[in-house]
């Protein structure tokens, strides 16, 4: 009797020690393979690059967080209030086979931007998805850039986010010249640090006939901070931007921000969705008033991901969009809006010309 009595009192102490070895093997298993992306220059060489450098004529460009296939119509996430992580396996095929789909009809958008594309995750069942969406896009030429690389995400704990690889990734119909991959300092404090992404910002440059070159960038910025991680990346990016510009080229950004465009208003959308702010004060994304932001504003990008969508009831907010130079004309922008069905995004399309 006095034995099982201790076993009794012992048994909490064993299941506590059990939970703290769990995760402190997670932290040494991920700090000893904590992923540091570096800055990466890259030109192409002379026989990849198409013959004829492209005409100055019009464009067009989308730009899409696919949301990892796992964040359709009936999703939610744990880091904005849900319980997900992924959804079942049927759903994800469900809202990945929509999302090759959606991009095989943009076959004739000159320059794709992806966000969240996974090379070998838990939460998208190991997909390769950047390989299957590059030959949905052939003969489009693909980028990838890798922003997140974590051996074992331990939450939510009863089913774990675990293993996660993925990153953005540019399409482009035409032959870039150049590549960089620009890495954004800081991140979020050890350990949290070793489960976020280490966001970047992907750019390629396209030889145009004049002799300059347009600069495609395609952007992720850091959410569930402060404010302070997005507030220094746009310091950042606005920086190489301006350079960009001043050298004579032709810029265009895009991507997911994560802060609301200026002059958003949250109000009501075409769609009947209800709109929100980002409830934190930001910069311009625009280096000087000489830029041009460019959104849709009837129609929302991006939907809160606490409960699966309902339209009129989920709130819903605008923060993909793009910041053009003063050499860029905007013709039309639409997001193209399809009740968040594969993602908890909306694709944007824009077309532009040259002036």
């Amino acid at each position: 009797m006095k034995k099982l009595f201790i076993k009794a009192l012992l048994l909490p102490v064993f299941v506590i020690l059990a939970i703290l070895l769990y995760f402190i093997g997670i932290l040494f298993i991920n700090s000893i393979n904590d992923f540091k992306p570096k800055d990466i220059s890259f030109s192409l060489e002379a026989e990849s690059i198409q013959s004829f450098p492209v005409p100055d004529s019009l464009f067009s460009i989308l730009s899409w967080n696919i949301g990892y296939g796992g964040l359709g119509k009936d999703a939610d996430f744990f880091y904005d209030g849900g319980k997900m992580a992924a959804p079942p396996q049927d759903e994800y095929w469900k809202y990945f086979e929509g999302i090759k789909y959606a991009l095989g009809s943009f076959d004739s958008v000159n320059l794709i931007l992806l966000q969240e594309v996974d090379t070998f995750s838990a939460r998208s069942y190991y997909t390769n998805q950047y390989r299957l969406i590059s030959e949905i896009l052939n003969p489009h030429n693909g980028i990838f850039a890798k922003n997140y690389d974590v051996s074992f995400v331990a939450v939510p704990l009863l089913k774990p986010m675990g293993r996660v690889v993925s990153g953005l990734a540019s399409f482009s119909a035409f032959a870039p010249s150049n590549y960089e991959q620009i890495v954004f300092p800081g991140n979020f404090s050890w350990p949290t640090s070793l489960f976020m992404p280490d966001r970047c910002f992907l750019s390629i440059r396209i030889p145009l006939a004049s002799g300059k070159d347009l600069i495609i960038i395609n952007t992720h910025n850091s959410a569930f901070d402060d404010g302070k991680l997005r507030a220094g990346q746009l310091v950042i990016l606005k920086k190489y931007m301006a350079r960009l510009y001043h050298e004579g080229n032709y810029v265009v950004v895009g991507g997911d921000w994560n802060i609301n465009p200026p002059l958003f208003k949250n109000t009501v959308f075409v769609s009947g969705d209800a709109g929100f702010r980002i409830p934190l004060d930001f910069d311009s994304p625009k280096p000087d008033t000489t830029w041009t932001v460019v959104f849709d504003p009837h129609y929302p990008t991006n939907r809160d991901v606490s409960a699966p969508y309902r339209q009129g009831n989920t709130p819903t907010t605008i923060i993909d969009f793009f910041v053009c130079s003063p050499n860029v004309r905007a013709l039309e922008v639409h997001t193209l809006y399809d009740g968040f069905l594969y993602s908890d995004h909306q694709p944007v399309y824009f077309r532009f010309e040259l002036k």
